[in-house]
């Protein structure tokens, strides 16, 4: 992921010069992440592809605009999710899209091969306590752990309150943190 300055320069570069290369930057620096967002609430990764699309070519056309927008990946990630949840009511495969309906999936963090296996079931234990999470909490751990996104960037996202935001960290932190704990002390006794 590109550095807030380095977004912000290459804004300016889009905005000012139409300058398509720093464009391709952006458009690769968020891929994988926007793609990931869509793709948990479409379900399908060729619509997520198109959504990602769409939502950049919309970006590159309105360019010129880019430069009054305050928090650019804010604003990328709310106009994935918007663009993904036009999709579901328009594709009338959902009616009513309700958040908690959402699932994502986290990003494998399981070890290189060189770590030691004590590690892997760390891991492992830790990815099936996440799995447990419920869905919005899932995201929103998601989204601040795996996309480096703030609180207060997830809350407009998502559209809760900052204090909802904290809660679910909390919520998936003490879990993750119980099962951590649990497991060190069983390891500890053998």
């Amino acid at each position: 992921m590109m550095n807030i300055e380095d977004i912000q320069d290459a804004i300016n570069k889009i905005s000012l010069y139409d300058d398509e290369s720093y464009f391709e930057k952006i458009y690769t620096a968020y891929y994988n992440k926007l793609l990931r967002l869509s793709l948990s609430i479409v379900k399908s990764e060729e619509i997520a592809e198109e959504i990602y699309d769409d939502v950049m070519m919309n970006i590159w056309e309105k360019r010129k605009q880019l430069s009054h927008i305050n928090n650019f990946t804010v604003y990328l990630y709310v106009s994935i999710k918007n663009a993904s949840l036009r999709y579901l009511s328009r594709s009338s495969k959902i009616s009513n899209v309700d958040i908690n309906d959402i699932t994502i999936e986290i990003e494998d963090m399981s070890p290189t091969a060189q770590e030691q296996m004590i590690a892997l079931e760390f891991m492992e234990k830790i990815n099936t306590t996440i799995s447990q999470l419920s869905p919005q909490c899932k995201l929103v751990f998601k989204l601040v752990k795996e996309d480096g996104l703030k609180y207060k960037e997830v809350a407009e996202i998502l559209d809760i309150s900052i204090k909802n935001v904290e809660y679910h960290m909390g919520n998936a932190l003490k879990k993750i943190s119980t099962t951590i704990s649990s497991d060190f002390k069983l390891l500890l006794t053998k």
